[in-house]
């Protein structure tokens, strides 16, 4: 998350305020682990009051994967922005692949810590699926507006699915790997998790 100079100082401030809580998160929970942190911590870390927290995320789960939240927010808005013509799963491909490509130069690190974070914190975990959960519906609906189907339409909730699954499979490659290859191989990863969904279902048991 830059320091976007195209934008007023207040938001500006609020971005700079949002990174330095989510990193002392990242930090304090590593270090103490999740329960034992506690929100006036996280905020004396960060140099800002408690109030400021309360205010920019909703829950110290929250702080510990902004990292992730940042992927998927990008990713969301670059759907909202358009959806390519042909096949939706492809374009969908594309817009994540846009998305962690604009992603600032920190996002690798720090993903990587939030996923090894998580992996040891049940808590986290278990925030980071809610938070995919909530994706994925919006990402549905997303795609129903622009498509002009109905939000229940099944293979709406299908492709969200396969979407964020392929991110996932690729992502706990990456991370096992300890990041090697940088966001070039992760975008690899990806793009070879997208190319195993058509091929998996012309697979057959004899």
């Amino acid at each position: 998350m830059d320091d976007d100079r195209s934008l007023p100082l207040r938001e500006r401030k609020k971005l700079r305020n949002r990174r330095a809580l989510a990193d002392a998160a990242l930090r304090l929970f590593a270090e103490r682990g999740f329960d034992a942190t506690t929100l006036e911590e996280l905020a004396e870390e960060a140099e800002v009051s408690k109030s400021t927290f309360t205010r920019t995320f909703e829950a110290k789960e929250a702080a510990g994967i902004e990292a992730e939240a940042e992927l998927w927010a990008a990713f969301l808005a670059t759907v909202d922005a358009g959806v390519p013509k042909g096949p939706v799963l492809d374009g969908l491909h594309r817009a994540l692949a846009d998305a962690m490509a604009g992603l600032d130069g920190t996002w690798d690190a720090r993903f990587l810590a939030t996923r090894r974070l998580a992996v040891a914190e049940p808590a986290l975990l278990r925030y980071v699926e809610h938070h995919r959960a909530r994706v994925r519906e919006q990402l549905a609906a997303g795609l129903a507006a622009r498509l002009d189907l109905d939000a229940e339409d099944l293979r709406l909730h299908v492709l969200a699915e396969l979407a964020m699954t392929a991110f996932s499979i690729a992502g706990r490659a990456w991370v096992r790997g300890g990041g090697a290859g940088g966001r070039a191989s992760l975008l690899a990863g990806l793009a070879d998790a997208i190319r195993a969904v058509p091929a998996s279902l012309d697979l057959a048991a004899e």
